[in-house]
């Protein structure tokens, strides 16, 4: 009958009235209230930690590509390239004589 006696207790929640926790209930709940803004801005910060690391990685790989596609830009712009791409296609285009000039226009 003893341990009977003491799981009602438990579970009516007597132990709360006789250990004087209802004297301290609005601290209880301010506590309370602290913990979950805690985990919730933990949470937060979490969040924007892992789309940072994501944006990170993706950063990385546009950077990489990036450095890629310019590599091959430099390559193909070459003069000989030019020249060896349009031999290729039996082009009739030739060499400029003279060295390219600006075009100023005026207005």
């Amino acid at each position: 009958m003893k341990a009977r006696e003491i799981i009602d207790n438990l579970a009516r929640g007597m132990w709360l009235v006789r250990t004087g926790i209802f004297k301290h209930a609005t601290f209880v709940i301010y506590i309370f209230f602290l913990v979950i803004l805690y985990i919730g801005i933990n949470f937060g910060i979490e969040r924007s930690q892992v789309t940072e690391r994501t944006n990170v990685k993706v950063l990385k790989d546009l950077k990489a590509d990036y450095t890629g596609k310019t590599a091959r830009l430099l390559y193909q712009s070459k003069r000989l390239e030019i020249e060896l791409k349009l031999t290729e296609y039996n082009s009739t285009l030739k060499n400029p004589q003279e060295p390219p000039r600006r075009v100023i226009m005026e207005k």
